[in-house]
């Protein structure tokens, strides 16, 4: 049926066909039922009013559109709500949409507009959720915005928006959510926020605020979420101001230059889901207890130099829902209790590392089987890694570097399907490294370095698929020769195998590991010659092989390579050596102790060539 066939609805009409004409329909699905074979009242995404057959509302989210948005929009006056975000349209957010008196909900959020936000959205004056975030709109917030009294939700986070944020609040006392992260704005939170009663969302991270969190805010007591990280807020939390949040499920103030003591407060919002109060200057000794939290499932206290005993972690024993613990960057002493094997299983995350703590690694620890990440490292943990790691099936990074651990290495770690990093590095391992690490498939970066490993290399741990990045070996007490099947790992990007007692020959093969840029076997007893498949790693940029018994010609092409370090000194390498690229660089070659060169820069001091 004809939409002329209904009065009124021609302007509907038309206006719905310029709309159509300047959108790309990229999956040929939404716009195909907008044609003349039925009315628009029944073409997808278009809703309409029961009594006079008017739009009231385009719902075309997620529809892979692209295009502008037409002007004609405007002429749709009995719209109540627009709904087209997560789609790519671009251009400039039409002028006409301020005609739209009706609209009640305005939502185009993760497009591509530009252009700003227009002044004269102010003419919707029955607007209640305007939402444009994830766009790259820019410029200011309009003054005229704060006429909108009936605003109940604001999200314009990641618009590359600037200047003074407050300019859209001071007079919608309606306002339920403003979430504005991740923007450019400045300036400070006013006082009188605390006029804002139904305040529910609060999200202001991401941005240049200044000045002092007001203690108001802390006294909105519908207030569920509150966001304000990654800013530059600054002073003190008062300890003894009042706190009126009974819904607050979130608070985020990580990031920010708050100082003075930590504020203990905040641990009596015992309905805290997520709790942030990461990376600012908090000073003292603090006694926590988390016994009273059932909810908490993340909380966030690290790099805030806070002093006390990690025995405290037991008492987030009941937190049945926690995943994320992160307490990097203290100064937590004392040894983890046993009763951290109460942990709930559903913690995915728990960070330690850069802290004073001691003892051994409790056994219990491998309790948490759903543990993704567990960093410990730079802290003075001393015994054995517990075999019982084995168990983490889900796990994906350890890093346990930078304590003073002994024993070896367990077989179980072989378990570890998912493992993609293992960082046992400056410890005092020893033993040999376990053969079964190859079963590892997933290890893209396995660091033993500095400890006092022994043995040889295990032809497995290189075994194909390749899946190795980095691989850091050095300062051990390592023999035999490098294994062939190292050339397995084409993806390869770091070796080094340093400051051992390796010999035999560089492996002929590593000419297949073309990402390979780094590459340093210093300090052994490696022999031959450099190999002709080097002429492959094009992508070289730092390779170190001094102190070896190595000779024969220095390739030329390493003049073409782009070396920023090479060292090839205290070796018997012999013949006459380019003056370009590398070699032309004295701060950053090296070629002491081989009686046998000859030509070069004069800076090298090297013997002219005899022809």
């Amino acid at each position: 049926m004809e939409s002329a066939d209904y009065p009124g609805n021609v302007t509907d009409h038309s206006a719905l066909l310029a709309i159509q004409s300047q959108l790309v329909d990229h999956r040929g699905g939404i716009l195909s039922s907008w044609n003349h074979s039925l009315h628009h009242c029944n073409w997808a995404g278009v809703i309409c009013g029961h009594k006079h057959k008017r739009v009231i509302g385009l719902q075309l989210t997620s529809s892979g559109l692209s295009g502008t948005m037409s002007p004609f929009i405007g002429n749709l006056s009995f719209l109540q709500k627009i709904r087209l975000y997560d789609n790519s349209l671009y251009g400039p957010i039409p002028r006409e949409i301020g005609c739209l008196f009706r609209l009640k909900v305005f939502e185009v959020s993760n497009n591509t507009f530009v252009g700003g936000i227009p002044a004269n959205l102010s003419g919707c004056i029955n607007l209640q959720a305007l939402a444009l975030g994830g766009n790259k709109l820019g410029g200011n917030v309009p003054i005229e915005l704060g006429t909108l009294t009936k605003l109940e939700g604001i999200e314009f986070s990641k618009c590359n928006l600037t200047g003074p944020l407050f300019n859209i609040n001071q007079n919608i006392t309606s306002l339920q959510q403003i979430y504005v992260a991740y923007n450019a704005f400045t300036g400070t939170i006013p006082d009188n926020i605390a006029d804002m009663r139904n305040l529910t969302v609060v999200g202001l991270g991401g941005n240049f605020l200044t000045g002092r969190i007001p203690p108001s805010i802390f006294n909105l007591s519908s207030l569920q979420i509150l966001e304000l990280a990654d800013n530059q807020f600054e002073g003190n939390i008062p300890l003894d101001m009042h706190l009126d949040l009974p819904q607050i499920r979130l608070l985020n103030l990580n990031t920010n230059n708050l100082a003075g003591a930590f504020p203990i407060l905040f641990l009596n919002l015992t309905n805290l889901a997520f709790l942030g109060l990461s990376s600012n200057i908090f000073t003292g000794r603090v006694s926590l207890d988390f016994r009273k939290f059932q909810y908490l499932t993340f909380l966030e206290l690290f790099d805030i130099n806070l002093r006390g005993d990690i025995k405290f972690i037991s008492t987030l024993a009941n937190c049945s829902t926690m995943e994320d613990i992160q307490l990097q960057g203290n100064k937590f002493t004392g040894s983890l209790p046993e009763t951290i094997a109460n942990l709930s299983t559903t913690l995915t995350e728990l960070d330690i590392e850069r802290n004073q703590i001691g003892g051994d690694i409790p056994a219990g620890i491998s309790n948490l089987i759903n543990l993704g990440f567990l960093f410990m490292s730079d802290n003075e943990f001393t015994g054995i890694i517990p075999t019982d790691f084995g168990n983490f099936h889900k796990i994906e990074q350890i890093d346990l570097s930078s304590n003073n651990l002994d024993g070896r290495i367990s077989n179980s770690l072989g378990n570890l399907s998912r493992l993609s990093l293992l960082y046992f590095q400056d410890n005092k391992l020893h033993g040999s490294i376990p053969s079964n690490l190859g079963s590892c498939q997933n290890l893209l970066y396995l660091n033993l370095s500095n400890n006092n490993l022994n043995g040889t290399l295990p032809n497995v741990l290189f075994g194909e698929p390749a899946h190795f990045l980095e691989l850091d070996l050095s300062h051990n007490h390592l023999t035999g020769s490098l294994p062939q099947s190292i050339s397995n790992q084409i993806n390869i990007v770091k070796i080094d195998a340093s400051e051992n007692k390796f010999s035999g020959e560089i492996p002929n093969g590593l000419g297949k590991c073309s990402a390979l840029h780094y590459f340093h076997i210093e300090g052994n007893s490696i022999q031959g010659s450099i190999p002709s498949s080097f002429s492959a790693l094009s992508s070289q940029q730092t390779l170190d092989l001094s102190r070896n018994n190595l000779f024969g010609p220095v390739p030329i092409y390493f003049s073409i390579f782009p070396l920023v370090y090479l060292n090839l000194s205290y070796n018997d390498f012999e013949g006459s050596i380019p003056d370009k690229g590398i070699f032309g660089n004295i701060s950053a070659v090296s070629l002491l102790g081989n009686k046998g060169l000859c030509g070069g820069i004069q800076q090298l001091h090297l013997p002219r060539c005899i022809e």
